[in-house]
């Protein structure tokens, strides 16, 4: 009965931070990041673009000479010549957290792209009740869009059903490596395992919403994009791919471990 009980804790302590009711009666107490409306930008969104098809062209360049596996390893020392750092995923230092996100080698500078937020998208009124229970990895958009980046169960099943679905053999529309937690094709595809800031460890990293467009991505390249529609892009004729970076604060240097803030408070300019 006390292992039901620690592991539903441990369970609660996690989850807490998207049950809405409990983020309104806590919010006073809890750190928040305070931006102006329209202003929620680190880095300009054509900026994040040109560095994900900078580095997803190197990727495929990399895997196309026929000289190299794809393997974690290999895409490790692509981000490493093209970015200037690699991340990874060890056990976080925050007691209980599990898994965190650590810049490995190198150092990231200020307004670099850290980690994408991967999963399954869901526009608005789309259904999300069963994928949302005891899940802490839906993230809510400032517009209403969630994405799912939970890489078990049910969620898993409709991110892998939804890119075979748009499958254009033998083009990928979205990376499937993420779901195996530490096989990324992508190194950057792991921003769900980026923890919340505490006292001791805050935050240097930011969530940046992105519109990708979708034309400036060649179908070959889209297997290294982490998201994908729920309802079909091309039923929806969608020209934009929902994406959210984590974009670096401050310079973060090697072993040092990833801590963003949950909550992001958007006001009228005065």
């Amino acid at each position: 009965m006390k292992g039901l009980l620690h592991a539903l804790k441990i369970k609660w302590l996690s989850y807490r931070f998207r049950f809405v009711p409990w983020v309104a009666l806590n919010f006073k107490e809890k750190s928040h990041r305070s931006v102006s409306r329209g202003d929620d930008k680190i880095t300009p969104d054509d900026a994040i673009v040109d560095t994900l098809l900078h580095f997803s062209m190197s990727l495929h360049k990399h895997f196309s000479n026929g000289l190299s596996n794809k393997t974690p390893a290999e895409s490790l020392k692509v981000m490493e010549k093209v970015l200037g750092y690699t991340i990874q995923l060890r056990k976080s230092h925050i007691p209980e957290a599990g898994t965190g996100v650590f810049v490995s080698k190198g150092t990231v500078t200020a307004g670099s792209i850290v980690a994408l937020y991967p999963g399954t998208v869901y526009r608005v009124m789309e259904p999300l009740l069963l994928q949302s229970i005891a899940n802490p990895f839906i993230f809510r958009c400032i517009d209403g869009l969630h994405i799912d980046g939970k890489d078990r169960g049910i969620s898993r099943r409709i991110f892998k059903s939804c890119v075979y679905r748009d499958l254009r053999w033998p083009f990928f529309p979205a990376d499937l490596t993420w779901l195996l937690k530490g096989d990324f094709i992508n190194p950057l595809n792991c921003g769900q395992y980026v923890n919340n800031e505490t006292p001791e460890y805050p935050c240097n990293v930011a969530y940046q919403e992105c519109d990708l467009p979708i034309d400036r991505f060649p179908i070959e390249l889209r297997c290294y994009l982490p998201n994908i529609y729920y309802s079909s892009s091309e039923g929806n004729q969608a020209k934009y791919l929902r994406i959210v970076a984590l974009v670096a604060t401050k310079d973060i240097g090697i072993d040092t471990e990833l801590f963003s803030t949950y909550y992001t408070v958007v006001h009228d300019a005065s």
